[in-house]
């Protein structure tokens, strides 16, 4: 990776209209407006960034979202979005025209751990996708707890009835903020999530492509960049997930930072399935 790496991750906003049990993510964190944004992005474009993945907090509670995606595509970049999908059908159009994968979150076949309507409202978007020809890549993300353990069958029989592309499931990571909170109640043990998981992959691999995300697989792995400019990445100790800050995205030496402290390994390991990138 000779200049910036291909595919970035950007947390658009901090702020959710959610307050899941697993959350890591900060709160009131500053968000650059959109002159500075639409700097950004041209800096991305020129350091030759192919694809970003708009996160959050919830990436469309911004309200100039629909601008965010559309200065995005004057340079062609691919866009991930990754939603709890509550304000999907605000969206619809922009998202199906410009968005190349959406990913939405399923915990349970019959529940979330949003809100009471946000199940219903997953499995309207994914309604809404069986009647268009043309659509984004649909990937469901599920994170394995003690809570939902025993029900990954269901959601995988749940997501046969979609047009579902991937499902990828991930070990819980005791990340900042509830996630640490709520460690006791959620985490598993890596010998019972490499079980459970491998039973789904030779239940589901003929459906949907599985994703399997190991905690470790995850540790120095990604280039993120804050809704402030800043980019930090997680690093795992094997107890706790922190998020390491590295300097501002348009530090002119931002890049050798980064450089000095990444797992190529893990890097390409989780941005190749993203966007079925090769390196």
């Amino acid at each position: 990776m000779e200049k910036f790496p291909q595919i970035v991750t950007f947390r658009v906003t901090s702020r959710c209209n959610n307050n899941c049990k697993y959350c890591f993510g900060p709160k009131n964190v500053e968000e650059m407006d959109l002159p500075k944004l639409k700097e950004l992005f041209h800096l991305l474009y020129m350091e030759g960034v192919k694809a970003i993945v708009l996160t959050g907090g919830e990436p469309l509670l911004r309200d100039d979202f629909d601008e965010i995606v559309r200065e995005l595509k004057k340079y062609k970049l691919k866009i991930f979005l990754d939603t709890n999908g509550d304000l999907f059908f605000k969206y619809k159009n922009l998202i199906s025209e410009s968005v190349d994968v959406i990913g939405l979150p399923i915990d349970f076949p019959d529940s979330s751990y949003r809100n009471e309507n946000n199940l219903k409202i997953i499995l309207e978007t994914l309604n809404y996708y069986k009647k268009l020809e043309k659509r984004p890549t649909i990937r469901i993300g599920t994170v394995v707890t003690k809570d939902n353990l025993e029900r990954l069958s269901e959601i995988g029989e749940l997501l046969k009835n979609y047009p579902v592309d991937i499902w990828k499931i991930y070990q819980f990571t005791p990340q900042n903020f509830n996630a640490v909170k709520n460690r006791s109640s959620l985490e598993i043990s890596e010998k019972e999530f490499n079980i459970v998981t491998q039973k789904i992959k030779d239940t589901f691999s003929n459906s949907f492509r599985i994703i399997i995300s190991k905690r470790k697989d995850r540790n120095h792995a990604y280039f993120f960049i804050g809704s402030d400019g800043i980019v930090f990445m997680p690093v795992d100790d094997g107890n706790i997930c922190r998020e390491k800050k590295i300097g501002s995205i348009f530090d002119k030496d931002i890049l050798d930072k980064w450089k000095g402290i990444i797992s190529e390994e893990n890097y390409i390991k989780n941005a190749e399935p993203t966007f079925n990138y090769k390196f």
